[in-house]
């Protein structure tokens, strides 16, 4: 009776038309998905692990099927309730993660969706012995931009220090300005591919996964290992680094940018394997000697059920499922896509129509514009100099104006007529950090308007970068608001996007160059009366494009 309760269906006769149904469901919702990860996402340095990941784990799913089938543990105690909610879950995550272009839910739903599925059929017991599975699939999900760039701006800092002071070591002409690295007559930038955070997540996947597989006995072995991941990970970037700077060095920039850097990722992994084995070999050489004290057997290399793992003739009835369920989890699956088009939204009316400098006045008030005698803080946290081709801007534009005392204002504006989760404006304190400043004496901007419209709001900071000090004040305008950071920006981009819109943006940012941190308050005073005379001369030929009309 006990083995009946196990396998209530192990009699039925197999067929391929209920999972052909399930099949189909999810190519509908996750085939279109896939290949928009893969051109976009995916196709990026900082995210093409995920493809990885993905095949990856679904060959270790595959595998640990034979092995638990190998093991009899495969059961059939089906857990309809918990699995249509868990189900129910993973396709409302993919419908507003696709419709509303959040990655985060539109490529993670797979892993609800797919636990829902052997929830329903197999039960909870089952699904939990597949749990590192669904573990592993969460290090393929592409994660928020503005969270990668808090993360990996101490990684990117730490990686340029240590490649620094190696090279300056081995007597190469080698200095550094934040993350930029200067060597020679190049100058590189430790973008976030090179950061370690992107690597440490695949490493660490990797590293997880290889441990899964072995199996160790030792709970030493395996925490000591899992925590080394993590310096082992910072080591082959440093290493990355240090090849790419010496393939510029001597081969020049095209070298350094072009196939070598392929082949430098290659090494990153080569060499962060190696390290990872070479570890994990020191720590079975320490476990095998304590056993040998202690008198125990030595542990294997691997478990024996798990290489003796086969798939049985007799097995294939655990996987006959009824046709109706089936169907009607297809069926769920169509709904959410079908979902995602009806809640998809479509771009709203564009506030700009030509190129900023055809319209933006050279001369307004008592200010003109003069040849910039410095260079500008870049617009983009990419790289180091300002790019009007950048993929998140249609437009930018860098000035410099100076008034009749002779006092000079650097005017940056990056518009983008698409807002979306993922690709939106960045903001200045994002773009300061990565190219080295440190940020201190953050505050609120307020700029009063004409009666009975609200001011226009922003921030203001001080950013330092060893002997330049700078004085900046901003303002973003997403739509018809001006929300008040990333989460608020996040927030009105998802709103927006639930009715039906999809909004553009422009970033208003004005600084000076200070000699002493004294000398902000006339600043800030001076950037505030440049940003009002500019605004009023933009407002009246151009409205609703730098504030809310």
């Amino acid at each position: 009776m006990a083995v009946e309760q196990t396998y209530p269906l192990h009699a039925r006769s197999f067929s391929l038309s209920p999972w052909l149904a399930i099949v189909v469901g999810m190519a509908a919702m996750y085939v279109p998905s896939f290949i928009d990860l893969f051109h976009g996402a995916w196709g990026t340095e900082r995210n093409g692990h995920g493809p990885i990941v993905l095949v990856v784990a679904c060959c270790y799913l595959y595998v640990r099927v034979r092995q638990l089938l190998a093991e009899g543990l495969i059961e059939r105690k089906p857990a309809p309730l918990a699995g249509a909610l868990m189900l129910l879950f993973g396709l409302l995550c993919f419908a507003l993660g696709r419709s509303q272009t959040v990655l985060l839910l539109e490529a993670g739903s797979l892993i609800p969706v797919l636990a829902g599925i052997i929830l329903v059929f197999f039960g909870t017991r089952t699904c939990a012995r597949l749990w590192f599975a669904f573990f592993f699939m969460l290090f393929m999900v592409p994660l928020p931009a503005s969270i990668v760039d808090f993360l990996t701006q101490p990684l990117k800092i730490g990686v340029s220090y240590a490649s620094e002071h190696l090279l300056y070591a081995l007597g190469y002409p080698i200095a550094r300005n934040g993350v930029i690295l200067v060597i020679g007559q190049y100058q590189l930038l430790v973008a976030d591919a090179c950061a370690g955070l992107n690597s440490l997540f695949t490493l660490e996947a990797l590293g997880l996964l290889y441990m899964n597989l072995v199996r160790h006995q030792s709970l030493m072995r395996n925490t000591v290992l899992a925590l080394l991941i993590v310096p082992i990970s910072f080591t082959a970037n440093t290493i990355r680094v240090v090849a790419l700077a010496l393939i510029t060095y001597y081969l020049g920039d095209a070298a350094g940018q072009g196939f070598l850097h392929g082949f430098a990722g290659m090494l990153l992994f080569m060499s962060a394997l190696l390290l990872i084995m070479g570890v994990d070999s020191l720590l079975r050489m320490v476990v095998s000697y304590q056993a040998r004290r202690k008198g125990l057997p030595e542990p294997e290399a691997m478990p024996a059920q798990f290489r003796k793992a086969k798939l049985r003739d007799a097995d294939k009835g655990l996987f006959a499922i009824s046709l109706k369920p089936a169907v009607l989890l297809a069926l769920g699956m169509l709904v959410s896509v079908l979902a995602v088009h009806m809640l998809t939204p479509q771009l709203a009316p564009a506030t700009k129509m030509a190129k900023f400098d055809s319209f933006v006045p050279k001369q307004f008030g008592d200010w003109r514009e003069v040849p910039s005698p410095y260079l500008q803080v870049s617009l983009s946290v990419e790289d180091g100099t300002d790019r009007s081709a950048d993929p998140l801007y249609d437009d930018v534009l860098s000035r410099t104006y100076v008034n009749s005392k002779g006092e000079q204002i650097m005017l940056a504006l990056a518009y983008a007529r698409e807002q979306q989760q993922d690709v939106k404006i960045h903001l200045p304190e994002v773009c300061y950090v990565a190219q080295g400043f440190a940020l201190k004496n953050q505050s609120r901007l307020s700029l009063e308007q004409a009666a009975g419209k609200p001011p226009v709001t922003g921030h203001r900071f001080l950013a330092q970068n060893k002997n330049r000090l700078e004085a900046v004040s901003y303002w973003v305008r997403i739509g018809n608001a001006m929300p008040d950071g990333a989460l608020a920006t996040r927030l009105k981009i998802f709103r927006d996007g639930m009715s039906g819109i999809i909004s553009d943006g422009i970033l208003v940012r004005a600084s000076s160059l200070l000699n002493d941190p004294e000398e902000s308050a006339d600043a800030y005073a001076l950037q505030q009366r440049f940003l009002s005379d500019f605004e009023n001369a933009m407002n009246g030929p151009h409205p609703g494009l730098l504030v809310p009309a």
